[in-house]
């Protein structure tokens, strides 16, 4: 019996098990609506989070986690000039042109962009699996099956 305890015990010539580092994708926080919401309202002087220049909306949107260094958006979508961050607003609806006197009054609702980030971020794309199962069910109810003619 004393043969089976020496022999679980390890060697010291045995080399320590040294850990791994942890990925950075480990270490960051999954970014939340509710924080970047709370953000937002503190950062916006307006009660219903609208801004009327770009430049406001990029320096209180920059400042969102969604859009952080780890955020899935950033590894989707690349906004690194304000060419890029107009083109993002306009296509995410929040962006509204009036015309006020012979001049455009622009009005960026951030909280509809907020959104619209966390959208795009999190968005899963469409199964593949389900597109196909679909159009084989379509193709499948498209076709007439003839009718069997039994003669007796």
């Amino acid at each position: 019996m004393s043969a089976a305890v020496s022999a679980s015990q390890p060697t010291p010539s045995s080399p320590p098990i040294e850990r791994r580092p942890r990925s950075s994708s480990f270490g960051s926080i999954t970014p939340t609506f509710s924080s970047d919401l709370a953000k937002l309202r503190a950062a916006c002087a307006s009660p219903d989070s609208v801004v009327h220049t770009y430049e406001e909306a990029i320096s209180i949107a920059s400042k969102f986690d969604v859009l952080g260094p780890n955020s899935p958006l950033s590894r989707k979508l690349k906004l690194s000039g304000e060419t890029e961050w107009t083109e993002f607003m306009l296509n995410s609806g929040a962006v509204v042109v009036e015309s006020s006197g012979g001049e455009d009054v622009v009005s960026i609702h951030l909280e509809k962009l907020l959104r619209h980030c966390f959208d795009v971020a999190f968005k899963l794309p469409p199964s593949a699996a389900l597109s196909t199962t679909s159009s084989h069910r379509r193709s499948a109810s498209s076709q007439v099956v003839p009718r069997a003619v039994y003669d007796e």
